[in-house]
């Protein structure tokens, strides 16, 4: 018995023609897929790269009111009671958790930072350097004036 062999119209490749149906619609890469994210049809080949962005998206739970990557959407949804969480949540509880537990924050600026930019700014005017210097002077305490 000889098979026939035929080249896939999609991505060329040669297959016997008793199976062609089969290639098509399940094994060849070329084949059209959707995204189980967005719907988005794309060729199976690319399949793979694109879910791995899309389901990286997030969308809003609105029974929680949190973010949800798309991927974990599902396993979210089935055990989602609509209570916040307070363990896992966005970057911006994060942020507010972080103030209110004293964690240390930047410490403000001294005071001659203020004063050195207005020295370099001064320093490229000619008559305003001696206004420059006039600024960076330190104050003298009257204590200590003898």
């Amino acid at each position: 018995m000889h098979t026939t062999m035929i080249s896939c119209s999609l991505c060329s490749e040669t297959v016997d023609r008793d199976i062609i149906d089969i290639h098509t619609g399940e094994n060849c890469p070329k084949r059209i897929v959707t995204c189980d994210f967005c719907e988005f049809p794309l060729p199976a080949i690319d399949l793979a790269e694109h879910q791995e962005v899309c389901g990286n998206r997030t969308e809003l739970c609105h029974l929680c009111n949190k973010y949800v990557r798309l991927r974990e959407r599902y396993n979210h949804e089935a055990g989602c009671n609509g209570i916040q969480d307070s363990t896992v949540g966005s970057s911006r509880n994060v942020r507010e958790t972080e103030r209110n537990e004293g964690v240390p924050r930047r410490q403000p600026r001294n005071e001659y930072s203020t004063k050195r930019l207005l020295f370099s700014i001064a320093v490229t005017g000619g008559i305003a350097v001696i206004l420059g210097s006039m600024f960076l002077q330190k104050k003298t305490d009257p204590s200590e004036m003898h």
